[in-house]
């Protein structure tokens, strides 16, 4: 059985939704012939569920410590020191050190570390390098391995880098710079890069010119084995059956704003208050300051309900509760396909989707799962919520899924991680 050597910074138990990619791959690799062994970055709080230990007993999980973790949760990080004014200044400092600092400030402890997690890869001996991103600086760490190693090197983009209509972070001109010059040098290292839309693929491609056998697309997935041993916890019961339930697997943040649907409830509710108080958002985590500023300012704290989040292995009850699921990310984000799609087609209930990514209807319409809008176009969305809430009422077929549903196990984590095999099956025919 080939090794090999999965970088992932993000990996659960830490709850991000970057670290279910890795996951999903790690635990179905082994029956296509590969043995992985993850590197990630410690994450000291957090635990793996029960199920996930069970999923990842023949997994070697390679653990980098770090002194200090900016990406814990709010309530981890929260001290007494952050309302001060050495907080706020502690706050700008490290801001204006991450928006310098080219790649991302993991880089430093990869940089510094790296003596040791090359002893530590050299002790598995890979035949060959994987790796995701972001983190960026994984990357980096991925390329250099792979090249004190000559190995073959995978570079998986969860997200387009440089080429993104929207960064996920703020940059200077000079640490942007760097970054496409370190982005073209990932590129051409590489033997193949993975992207998970084919409209990233395409940008990535005309934009480097890249041969079409250099670059795949594999798209994220919904994995049955992850949630089996939790099919039956009775969430239906916290939802009014009076109310037309939309519910949003996640939180609203900057990335995932709630104004697109926000927008249109508020439109429907100067056209019709009494429609309008028929519909209940349901999302999991407190929503981030601006957005939640923003449903107060729309008059809307009563169109939505805040849930405590749930692990992935608890999530089948929760989608199949819902009588549409709400599928939303930032509408410049066109190149992208948000996680969640991969989770609601794993159930039988109808997907409503506010995402600019034609991709993402392609798949929609090819699975018949649901119905997709742009979020420009903010009437035509807030009439549908309208025909939502008189469907529901008269139980009319809109909330019946088709008789006869397209397989949609293509998009499920096992096949998925067949076709990441077979790239490496590719590289070791050709190493």
């Amino acid at each position: 059985m080939k090794t090999v050597l999965m970088i992932a910074p993000y990996f659960v138990p830490r709850r991000r939704v970057g670290s279910l990619r890795p996951f999903k791959f790690a635990i179905h690799l082994r029956k296509y012939g590969y043995q992985p062994v993850v590197l990630t970055l410690s994450n000291p709080g957090d635990f793996l569920t029960e199920r996930e230990s069970e999923l990842l007993q023949n997994v070697k999980i390679i653990e980098i410590e770090s002194p200090f973790d900016r990406t814990m949760s709010e309530k981890k990080v929260a001290t007494d020191y952050s309302d001060n004014q050495a907080g706020a200044f502690t706050d700008k400092l490290m801001n204006w050190v991450d928006k310098h600092t080219p790649l991302d400030t993991w880089i430093y402890l990869f940089r510094t570390r790296y003596s040791q997690i090359y002893k530590k890869a050299k002790k598995v001996n890979p035949d060959l390098i994987w790796t995701t991103g972001d983190p960026w600086s994984g990357f980096w760490l991925g390329k250099k391995l792979a090249a004190d190693f000559s190995k073959p090197f995978v570079a998986d983009f969860r997200d387009p880098w440089t080429l993104a209509n929207v960064n996920i972070r703020k940059r200077s001109s000079f640490s942007s710079g760097i970054d496409r010059e370190i982005e073209k040098k990932v590129i051409q290292s590489a033997q193949k890069i993975t992207f998970t839309s084919k409209k990233t693929e395409h940008i990535y491609s005309d934009h480097y010119q890249l041969p079409s056998e250099k670059t795949e697309t594999i798209y994220n997935s919904y994995d049955c084995t992850i949630r089996e041993n939790h099919a039956n916890l009775p969430f239906i019961n916290k939802l009014n059956p009076d109310h037309l339930n939309l519910m949003f697997f996640g939180r609203f943040r900057w990335l995932s704003p709630v104004n697109p649907i926000a927008e249109a409830l508020y439109l429907l509710k100067r056209k019709s208050p009494f429609v309008a108080s028929k519909i209940m958002v349901h999302s999991f985590g407190e929503p981030d300051q601006q957005n939640e500023n923003f449903i107060k300012k729309m008059g809307l704290e009563k169109n939505f309900m805040f849930h405590e989040p749930v692990v992935p292995e608890k999530m089948l009850s929760v989608l199949k509760s819902a009588d549409m699921l709400l599928l939303s990310t930032d509408e410049n984000r066109e190149e992208i396909i948000p996680a969640k799609l991969w989770d609601y087609l794993s159930v039988e209930v109808p997907i409503f989707s506010i995402v600019p990514n034609e991709e993402v209807g392609d798949i929609i319409m090819k699975t018949k799962a649901g119905i997709q809008v742009h979020p420009d176009h903010k009437e035509e969305i807030a009439e549908l919520l309208g025909s939502f809430v008189d469907a529901k009422k008269s139980d009319d077929s809109v909330f019946s899924m088709d008789a006869d549903l397209p397989d949609r196990n293509v998009y499920e984590a096992s096949h998925t991680t067949k076709k990441l095999a077979s790239i490496f099956d590719e590289l070791m025919q050709n190493a």
